[in-house]
């Protein structure tokens, strides 16, 4: 998505966004490291040409935040959201890594297209990127997987909860990332996989991330 942009279906209902203008995936769910046993996906800031750092992250929805610990925050959606699984839910969503978080109350609350987060370096990481899991429902929380690592409660893959309109897919692993097309979900959503490996190859080997 891109900043102030906003998706109200035709319900009133808001379609819930990926949260950056680019999608640069550097390590899948499940992969190695933090995300044995999850659904966590890292994510590298992007400007078109090369890989960036702090890079800004955009409020898929309306949301507040709910949790905050260590290096990552959880938020919900203030109402339900169209989900690219085909639901109308909550979204939780939880970040991880910015070094200077914008919000850090409980409480706080943004609006659908503005800057809530951005890539960083906090916690256990090995470069600049964003650690993003996403959940159906209210009440997110962490739960410890097996392996010893944590995740959403209510998880579901991120490219079930976050819909890739007006965001160029530079690395998707091949995922079935969907743009919304209304008035609801359904047999007719597009795909969009973007390419089977990184463009910029020589900037992703410096992030193989945790």
């Amino acid at each position: 998505m891109l900043a102030n942009e906003t998706m109200v279906a035709a319900d009133g209902y808001e379609v819930c966004l990926f949260p950056l203008e680019y999608l640069y995936m550097t390590q899948d769910e499940g992969g190695d490291y933090s995300h044995v046993g999850t659904y966590n996906i890292d994510f590298v800031g992007y400007n078109g040409s090369v890989v960036v750092t702090r890079a800004p992250l955009y409020a898929p929805v309306s949301m507040k935040l709910i949790s905050i610990g260590g290096a990552h925050e959880i938020w919900e959606s203030l109402n339900p959201v169209h989900l690219p699984n085909g639901n109308l839910d909550y979204l939780s969503l939880l970040v991880a890594h910015d070094n200077a978080p914008p919000y850090t109350t409980i409480g706080d609350t943004v609006a659908q297209g503005q800057l809530f987060y951005r890539t960083g370096t906090a916690g256990f990481v090995t470069g600049d990127h964003v650690h993003i899991c996403c959940g159906q429902g209210q009440g997110g929380y962490l739960v410890e997987r097996p392996g010893g690592n944590y995740d959403l409660n209510n998880r579901i893959h991120c490219w079930e909860g976050l819909f890739v309109n007006d965001t160029v897919i530079i690395q998707g692993y091949g995922h079935d990332w969907i743009e919304w097309d209304g008035p609801t979900p359904g047999p007719t959503r597009k795909k969009k996989k973007g390419f089977p490996w990184p463009v910029a190859w020589h900037n992703w080997k410096n992030f193989a991330i945790k």
